[in-house]
């Protein structure tokens, strides 16, 4: 019975697909949508959506939001969004942010543009195994790290 177990655990393991990088999975997007880029984008986030019980790859770009099942590798969430206001201002783009916080860190299963209005600081928020960081949008500069 354990042996019988074990050899299905390693065989369901060999199946399970491997994950996607940002940059594969918005390829899928892309090909969705049929149009955008990487340098669009201002949140990407990799977890597990609780109340629906998926694993996605989450973009959002200015107009919309898309969810990626990462098993299936389908669109399962597209919606329109209103882009942030906070966008208009000056923030390096998601590509520059993302090998930034891959040299600095690993890599991220969060990267999001966002405002921290307590500390007037526009922000790329990174989180990952590495813990949370924050880059200083406009320079890259690393502001915050715990």
């Amino acid at each position: 019975m354990v042996l019988a177990l074990l050899l299905l655990s390693a065989w369901a393991w060999g199946q399970a697909p491997r994950p996607l990088s940002p940059e594969e999975a918005f390829g899928v997007v892309r090909a969705y949508l049929g149009q955008g880029n990487l340098e669009q984008i201002y949140k990407f986030e990799y977890g597990l959506k609780k109340k629906e019980g998926w694993l996605v790859y989450e973009f959002q770009l200015a107009g919309v939001e898309v969810w990626l099942e990462a098993g299936s590798r389908r669109v399962v969430l597209y919606r329109p969004k209103k882009p942030p206001k906070h966008l208009a201002e000056p923030h390096i783009p998601f590509p520059k942010a993302l090998g930034l916080v891959r040299a600095r860190y690993g890599e991220p299963w969060k990267l999001e543009l966002k405002p921290k209005p307590k500390e007037g600081l526009l922000v790329w928020e990174a989180k990952g195994p590495f813990g949370e960081a924050w880059l200083e949008a406009a320079t890259g500069k690393e502001v915050f790290r715990r």
